[in-house]
This record gives structure tokens, C-alpha cells and sequence, in this order.
């Protein structure tokens, strides 16, 4: 059975898209650690005792793991129509926690328009992201 925007439910994929680019900051600062290195073993002859895991390997892998994620986003918002890649990139991505004067004021337009169209938006980034399982009537 093919996929159609009625099929959709539109309220539970504007709250998924927007977990997804609430999460994309911390993300961001995660793929901006520098991750460990993988030595080389020891071989001192001395018997040592199994690890259970590799926390220098956990720390590489979460590192791509962010860069991906991130990516993935960025790449979602890109392929939007511009002023909804506006809209997300402002909201989201390019956080400027200094400024006080409201997104909506900037655009001329009202605080209920804005969020009329920010949803609009967070429902086409949650049809167009890959991380996002689009939900089902």
C-alpha cells in the first residue's frame, strides 16, 4: 500500500521532528569533543585482567555517532523549501542566546503565524529526515 499525507498523523510527526532538533544541540557540542585514541596494547608479559568494554572505542564511536546525527539533520533542513530551511536553521541550528528580540518580531509577523508556520515546517523536516519513522493513522 503506498504511502499518502492522509495516511500520516501529522500531530505525532511535528512532535517527533521536533525531539530530533531539540536534541541537535547537544549533539552538536558532543561531535565537537575530541575523541579518545586507540592505543596500542600493552606487552609487558604480565597477564591483565578482561575489560569489559573499551572506553577509549565508546568514546570514538559516540563521536561519529554525533557527527552523523547532526549531519543528517543539517542535510534534512537543506533539502526544505527557503523559508522553511529559515525558519528551522534560526530555531535550531544557529542558536543566538543572546538575543532578546523574538523570532516572530524579526520576521514581521505574528507569534501565532510564526508557530503556524514553524509546524509546517517541523512536519515537512520530519518527512524528509531519515532518522524520523514517519508515524501512521
Amino acid at each position: 500500500m503506498m504511502l499518502t499525507y492522509d495516511r500520516i498523523d501529522r500531530d505525532v510527526l511535528i512532535k517527533r521532528a521536533t525531539e530530533y532538533l531539540q536534541n541537535y544541540e547537544l549533539q552538536y557540542q558532543l561531535s565537537q569533543k575530541q575523541p579518545g585514541t586507540i592505543g596500542s596494547p600493552d606487552s609487558d608479559g604480565m597477564p591483565k585482567g578482561s575489560k569489559i568494554d573499551n572506553p577509549a572505542e565508546s568514546s570514538i564511536v559516540n563521536h561519529i555517532g554525533s557527527q552523523q546525527y547532526c549531519d543528517c539533520i543539517e542535510q534534512a533542513i537543506n533539502n526544505l523549501r527557503p523559508e522553511m530551511k529559515a525558519l528551522l536553521f534560526n530555531k535550531y541550528i544557529n542558536i543566538d542566546k543572546d538575543n532578546n528580540i523574538p523570532e516572530w518580531d524579526k520576521l514581521g509577523i505574528s507569534k501565532a503565524t510564526y508557530y503556524k508556520y514553524l509546524n509546517e515546517a517541523k512536519y515537512w523536516f520530519g518527512i524528509t529526515c531519515s532518522l524520523i519513522v514517519i508515524p501512521l493513522k
